[in-house]
């Protein structure tokens, strides 16, 4: 039997959050779309440390889990990619782009040697 896709959108939506100053959460994603736009968006830490008291209800991930992927990106997942492109009304590829630059950069090659054959 197939699988039913999930056609529900009100799912994927944040709930007002006392918290959450709305003034400096617009501000703020504001603020990374026209950084994400011009390129000056180098570390995905960024991000997280644009507002980081509403960031995590934007994501709709929580804080320790947002400054745990956003500080590692080899962590971060197609969501949290998507999501933020949404948020900051970025094109994916660019925030991607960053992600992977990032990712590359900290990335140590695994040595798998011991798992294949000696001549």
């Amino acid at each position: 039997m197939a699988k039913k896709l999930n056609t529900n959108k009100g799912k994927n939506s944040a709930k007002y959050e006392s918290r959450v100053n709305t003034r400096t959460m617009q501000e703020a994603l504001r603020n990374l779309k026209s950084r994400f736009a011009t390129g000056d968006v180098k570390s995905m830490k960024e991000v997280a440390g644009s507002y980081a008291t509403g960031m995590p209800f934007a994501l709709g991930i929580g804080y320790e889990t947002m400054i745990k992927r956003f500080h590692n990106p080899e962590l971060l997942t197609l969501g949290d990619i998507l999501t933020t492109a949404d948020i900051t009304e970025t094109d994916v590829e660019i925030v991607l782009a960053v992600a992977m630059a990032e990712a590359r950069k900290n990335h140590v090659k695994r040595d798998i040697s011991a798992l294949l054959p000696t001549e």
